[in-house]
């Protein structure tokens, strides 16, 4: 029963089949403050935080639960009001972006995500480079990129640009859409029930906006468009998984400003894909 209650937020086979350790509950990270998280369990939600144990044992950022992580925790008697996170489970997909700065670190985006939508504005923010280095962190994360091209109203290239996207999208599928009409459906039938998708893309180019049209409501907040350069800029500062009315489950992700490749050149990888 508790994994069936699990696999509507995305509980994957191979972990549901396997046994662990008793007095040891699952559940996955759905938001992350941080070093505190959020656990969503078959039974409820819950405030977590790392083990001594873990903690001591994590060497790098990726050592680390981040939200999409599927986690063993155990009762906090101490609190009744903080579980503890014991035991971070195995990661089909993880994401990664250097951290600001010159230092070649990494910084953990969302893990356990099926689909990522990759976000570009079709007005000033229209850059083949920068996509290239998103689609080789989105294919190196093990998830599926999808390219969404927003913004398609404010563009007189739109034929041009989605030609020249789909040449060098290396195989990943592309959509356009724009939130002043219902073309933002082009992106509905990549969130399936159970399965997870994360949007990334630069500050202003929509993603919380169409989050918001998924989920029905508001759950984001985004500033006006400024008419001196038509970005208009969202406000998101942490990451949060959210079950969508459709069953789907989705990660937003702040305003990445430096993406960089962490690992490899980065004309061999791109070429490699």
């Amino acid at each position: 029963m508790q994994n069936k209650q699990l696999k509507a937020w995305g509980l994957p086979t191979n972990l549901a089949d396997q046994t662990y350790p008793r007095g040891l509950i699952m559940g996955r990270v759905v938001g992350q403050n941080h070093t505190m998280y959020k656990v969503k369990t078959a039974a409820d939600e819950r405030q977590a935080a790392v083990s001594g144990r873990l903690a001591n044992l994590a060497i790098e950022a990726q050592d680390y639960p981040a939200v999409g992580d599927w986690v063993l925790l155990r009762e906090n008697t101490a609190s009744a009001d903080m579980a503890i996170i014991e035991r971070l489970l195995p990661r089909h997909s993880l994401f990664l972006r250097k951290t600001a700065g010159r230092k070649s670190t990494a910084q953990i985006v969302a893990t356990n995500v099926d689909t990522v939508f990759i976000c570009m504005a079709l007005d000033e923010n229209y850059n083949l480079n920068r996509l290239a280095r998103y689609l080789v962190v989105a294919w190196d994360s093990g998830a599926t990129p999808v390219v969404v091209l927003t913004k398609a109203d404010l563009t007189n290239q739109l034929t041009q640009r989605v030609t020249q996207v789909t040449q060098m999208a290396a195989g990943a599928q592309v959509v356009t859409c724009s939130v002043t009409n219902d073309t933002w459906h082009s992106i509905v039938p990549y969130v399936r029930p159970s399965e997870t998708v994360a949007f990334i893309g630069s500050s202003g180019v929509g993603k919380t906006t169409l989050i918001n049209q998924l989920m029905g409501e508001q759950v984001g907040q985004t500033q006006a468009v400024r008419e001196s350069d038509a970005h208009g800029r969202h406000t998101t500062t942490s990451r949060d998984l959210l079950q969508l009315p459709n069953g789907g489950l989705v990660i937003d992700t702040p305003g990445m400003r430096e993406l960089s490749v962490l690992n490899g050149d980065f004309k061999t990888t791109f070429a490699d894909i």
